[in-house]
């Protein structure tokens, strides 16, 4: 797949919920434009419409095997995700799926979910509690958001402050007020509950799916019971991984937990991609990779 400039993107804006939305790319090379197969895509932490960088050339790529790509756009995107959690965004991608299932949403036979950093989270969530049922999950970056924070920040402040969030907030079932200043200064600025915080900051949050720390016993309460086939893409630059963590040691964890039914042989660390495959990847076709990966995980397990 050539990684030459995409074109301006043009496509449809499905509503499936109140206030929620899905960009559907232009499906060209599908017959009347619609196709029964669907990827779902999510993205992490500020992530808005558009800004993952391989997401229009993955979406070409789809096209040639008459799948589709669309966007999720929950309403944890962009800075909301700083007052929800994971169960609310299941709910949310559960009007997706139903929504893309009805003759509404084309209809769609087949639907993959699929991650991009805490989006991977949403995505592991949804495969374990919920409703609607999809064909497979992908896990594109999938890392430790707590790992990430305690990696730029002083340890001492970090103990305070989760020291104070447990004890001045989720003791005293006030969970779901925002929370000062001194907080949002490590979240990028943006508002955040106690709930939240904990939930991706504390060891063993509700988010920490994904840690270098964990046991065995946790990944097995977690991709241990995904019952549909997972493909999971580690960046092998990823800047928000400590260096001390071991990407090849994790990511067979990882693969230890999955029954090896659903384990796709297309996971792979891509080597020297960065957290989202951008520009400052180490390699110019790590883009590539991802593609050839997705389409292999489709191909062989959909």
């Amino acid at each position: 797949m050539s990684l030459s400039k995409v074109p301006k993107q043009i496509g449809t804006v499905h509503t499936f919920g109140f206030n929620l939305t899905a960009f559907e790319f232009d499906n060209n090379k599908v017959k009347d434009g619609n196709s029964d197969k669907i990827v779902l895509f999510i993205g992490g932490l500020s992530n808005g419409l558009l800004n993952i960088p391989y997401l229009p050339i993955l979406a070409q790529a789809l096209e040639s095997e008459e799948w589709s790509l669309a966007q999720l756009l929950l309403s944890s995107a962009y800075t909301g995700y700083g007052i929800t959690g994971l169960a609310n965004d299941t709910e949310q991608i559960d009007q997706a799926v139903k929504y893309f299932k009805s003759p509404e949403g084309g209809h769609r036979k087949k639907i993959v979910l699929m991650g991009h950093s805490t989006g991977c989270q949403n995505v592991l969530h949804h495969s374990l509690h919920g409703k609607e049922k999809v064909n497979g999950i992908i896990l594109q970056a999938p890392v430790s958001d707590q790992e990430a924070i305690i990696n730029k920040v002083d340890p001492k402040e970090y103990e305070n402050l989760i020291k104070e969030v447990q004890d001045e907030y989720i003791s005293k079932d006030k969970s779901n007020e925002l929370l000062p200043e001194k907080f949002r200064k490590i979240n990028w600025g943006i508002p955040i509950t106690a709930y939240r915080f904990n939930s991706l900051y504390n060891k063993r949050g509700d988010d920490d799916f994904f840690s270098s720390y964990l046991k065995d016993e946790e990944f097995n309460n977690t991709f241990g019971k995904v019952q549909i086939p997972i493909l999971v893409l580690y960046s092998g630059n990823d800047q928000f991984v400590p260096k001390s963590i071991d990407k090849n040691e994790l990511l067979s964890k990882f693969k230890k937990a999955t029954q090896s039914q659903f384990w796709n042989k297309n996971s792979k660390i891509i080597e020297g991609g960065s957290h989202n495959l951008g520009d400052d990847s180490r390699r110019k076709d790590v883009i590539n990779e991802l593609i050839d990966s997705v389409l292999g995980f489709i191909e062989s397990a959909i």
